[in-house]
C-alpha cells in the first residue's frame, strides 16, 4: 500500500500548531496579524507561516495515529511506513538534493550540513484561509474652502413682538444747496501772467549766455568744416617693393562666441540628463548580508560561490567577515526574489538587508 505522507502532514498542519516527524524534525505554525505593505500597496490578511526545527524529533503520536486511522492499519505499520519515508528524505538531503513536500515547502542542506526550510505561500489559518491580499492606492483629495453665507436670524425669533422696534440709524445728508464756486480774482490772473513772462525771459537769457561764452566752439566748428571741404589727393604708389603684411587670423565675433557657448552648455546639459536617466533606470542600491563568518576560508568559499553565480559580491570586515551581494532594484519584490535565490544557492537561513 502506497501512503502519501506529505498529504497527511499538510492536513494536520491546519489542525495543529506543532507537528513532529519522528527522528527527523518538526514544523511549527506561527500566527501573524494582518499587515500593510505601503510600498507595494497591499493589505495582507492574518495568516499562519511555518518554521522547521531539527530539535523536534520526539514522536508526539499525531502523525502516526492519523495515518493508521485513515488507512485502517495498525500503528506499527504506520510507524514503519513513516520511518521509510524519513530514511528516503535523509538520503536525498545527503546527496545535496531538494526534498519537496507539496503544499508545505522545500527542504535542503546548506554548506554546514544543516537542514533549511523554505515554506510555501499556504495560509494555515482556518479563520482567514482563502482570503486574498487586498490591493489599494492612495486617494488624492483637494481641500475646497467654501464660503458660507452668514446665518440669517428670523425676525420673529430675533425681536420680541411685545417691545417696540427701534429704527436703524440712517446716514444724515446735507440737503442745503451748494454754494457756487468763487470767481478768479484779478490779482491772481495778473500774477500768473507775470510768472509765465518770467519763465520765457529766463529761457531766452540762458540760450544767449551760452552762445556768447563759447566762441572757441564756433572756431573749432569752422575749422572742421574747412578741412572736410578740402579733399586729399591720392598718394602715388611707390616703386619700392614692400613686403606684404601678414593678415591676422580672424577672431570670432561676439555673436559667434555666444553661439559656441550656448552649444557647449546645451551639450553638457544633455549629457547630464542622460546620466540622470541611466541612474534612474538602475534604481536604488540594495546590500544583502548572507552571513557573518569568523574564518577567512569560509568567507572565501562563500565569495567564490557567489561570483560563480554571477552576483556582485559585497564584503565588510566588522566583527568578522560580512559576506553579501549588492544590486540595484526598482521595487521590494526584486529584493524578495533575490533573497529566495540566495537562500537556494547558499543555504543561508536568515538573510538581512543592510542597505536599501
Amino acid at each position: 500500500m502506497q501512503i502519501d505522507i506529505p498529504a497527511h502532514i499538510e492536513k494536520l498542519l491546519f489542525l495543529h500548531d506543532t507537528l513532529h516527524i519522528p527522528d527527523f524534525g518538526g514544523f511549527t505554525a506561527v500566527k501573524s496579524t494582518a499587515n500593510v505593505d505601503y510600498v507595494g500597496g497591499v493589505v495582507n490578511p492574518p495568516h499562519k507561516s511555518l518554521t522547521f526545527s531539527e530539535n523536534l524529533t520526539l514522536d508526539d503520536g499525531i502523525l502516526v495515529q492519523d495515518i493508521a486511522s485513515t488507512h485502517g492499519i495498525p500503528d506499527e505499520d504506520a510507524r514503519r511506513a513513516l520511518a521509510d519515508f524519513v530514511e528516503k528524505m535523509r538520503d536525498l538531503l545527503n546527496q545535496r538534493e531538494i526534498v519537496t513536500l507539496p503544499g508545505v515547502g522545500r527542504l535542503y542542506k546548506n554548506y554546514v550540513q544543516k537542514i533549511q526550510f523554505l515554506p510555501d505561500a499556504t495560509n494555515y489559518s482556518t479563520e482567514s484561509f482563502g482570503l486574498p491580499p487586498l490591493q489599494f492606492s492612495p486617494i488624492a483629495r483637494s481641500r475646497e474652502v467654501s464660503e458660507k453665507a452668514p446665518d440669517l436670524i428670523p425676525m420673529a425669533t430675533a425681536v420680541n413682538a411685545s417691545k417696540p422696534v427701534a429704527a436703524p440709524d440712517l446716514p444724515v445728508y446735507n440737503t442745503s444747496p451748494a454754494k457756487p464756486a468763487g470767481r478768479i480774482s484779478l490779482w491772481g490772473a495778473i500774477g500768473s501772467l507775470l510768472l509765465l513772462l518770467g519763465i520765457i525771459a529766463g529761457v531766452w537769457w540762458l540760450r544767449e549766455h551760452k552762445a556768447v561764452k563759447s566762441p572757441v566752439a564756433k572756431l573749432e566748428k569752422e575749422k572742421t568744416e574747412k578741412s572736410s571741404a578740402v579733399t586729399p589727393e591720392p598718394a602715388k604708389a611707390s616703386k619700392t617693393n614692400v613686403a606684404p603684411v601678414a593678415k591676422e587670423p580672424a577672431t570670432p565675433k561676439g555673436e559667434d562666441l555666444d553661439e559656441q557657448v550656448k552649444e557647449s552648455v546645451a551639450q553638457k546639459v544633455e549629457e547630464a540628463r542622460r546620466e540622470t536617466l541611466k541612474d534612474t533606470k538602475k534604481g536604488r542600491l540594495c546590500v544583502l548580508i548572507i552571513a557573518t563568518l569568523q574564518e577567512k576560508t569560509n568567507a572565501d568559499r562563500t565569495i567564490q560561490t557567489l561570483k560563480k553565480a554571477g552576483y556582485d559580491v559585497y564584503l565588510s570586515q566588522k566583527k568578522g567577515y560580512q559576506v553579501g551581494v549588492q544590486f540595484h532594484y526598482q521595487n521590494m519584490q526584486e529584493i524578495q526574489q533575490k533573497m529566495i535565490a540566495l537562500q537556494d544557492l547558499t543555504g543561508a537561513k536568515e538573510i538581512w538587508i543592510k542597505q536599501k
